[in-house]
């Protein structure tokens, strides 16, 4: 049990990327505001306040159609040559997803929560399916990539990380029955033939399967560690260095699992990810057309 510091690179390297990608707490803070913003903003057009088509619902519609349009920067900022400096990234792959909240929280204010023509039932569908698609989009995006704005990962590095970071033998030393347990549910998670496809029900179950994993090699360390300590009744002091290194060994266990979670999905997150590409691009030409049309539509008529 003393080789348990060799583990503590592997450990803290999961926490950081843990703490990268975050538990992101400001996300579902955001869509919960502009949850509540869309239900306030409801109760006020049910008072007249104004109109879509009088002074403050024409620039409501303004400002939020020009909030949806410069999320065509991020596309191409990413592939048009000319913008290849013009700030980071990812910091505009941040305001990519931040407008494409507020920018239709805007335009369905600017509604006043009715429409009155097709032109302008079409263009909110539109607006509705790619603000919707969207927020799946960053779900997919988040699995595939360092965190939420970093760089995206590949299988091979993933992999070559968990076993680079393999500190399984050493730390279960004294427990080779859990040592082999843990060994075998790797390997048969990660065999190759059973990653290398997309299966919806292994994607699905991974999940609860590791976490009852888990529980119950926890549990078995528990009493392996215990055992000896009760037999020959340690004391306080003693306990209380017992108790820090299973903590220890729990987040290994923990930490070491989820590794493995997140290395049998990736293939299948990347697939996902390919998948609701092809559905969001269309959906964006779709916005941008009937979004011009309605604007026309409005002028003309």
């Amino acid at each position: 049990m003393t080789t348990q510091t060799q583990a503590q690179p592997f450990i803290e390297r999961r926490k950081v990327s843990r703490q990268k990608q975050g538990k992101d707490y400001g996300w579902p803070l955001f869509l919960i505001i502009v949850t509540l913003l869309m239900i306030a903003g409801y109760f006020v057009s049910r008072d007249h306040l104004y109109k879509a088509g009088d002074n403050i619902g024409y620039n409501l519609g303004l400002v939020g159609g020009l909030l949806m349009v410069t999320l065509l920067i991020y596309p191409l900022r990413k592939r048009w040559g000319i913008l290849q400096n013009w700030w980071l990234l990812p910091t505009w792959f941040k305001w990519h997803m931040i407008f494409g909240i507020i920018g239709p929280l805007i335009v369905v204010f600017h509604t006043t929560y009715s429409l009155r023509s097709v032109n302008a039932i079409v263009a909110f569908v539109c607006m509705m399916l790619v603000s919707g698609s969207g927020i799946f989009g960053r779900f997919f995006y988040r699995k595939i990539h360092h965190g939420l704005y970093g760089r995206q990962s590949t299988f091979e590095q993933l992999h070559n990380d968990l076993q680079g970071s393999d500190k399984v033998k050493s730390i279960f030393s004294f427990a080779p029955e859990l040592q082999q347990r843990l060994v075998d549910f790797r390997d048969y998670v990660l065999e190759p033939k059973r990653i290398d496809k997309v299966n919806p029900v292994q994607f699905l179950t991974l999940g609860f399967r590791c976490k009852m994993f888990s529980r119950k090699l926890i549990a078995d360390l528990e009493d392996v560690m215990y055992s000896d300590a009760t037999a020959k009744k340690w004391s306080p002091a003693q306990m209380k260095v017992l108790d820090k290194l299973f903590d220890q060994n729990k987040v290994f266990i923990d930490n070491y699992l989820r590794s493995i979670q997140e290395i049998a999905q990736f293939k299948t997150y990347e697939y996902l990810f390919s998948l609701w590409h092809i559905f969001h691009v269309p959906l964006v030409f779709m916005l941008v057309f009937s979004g011009v049309w309605h604007v026309i539509a409005v002028h003309k008529y």
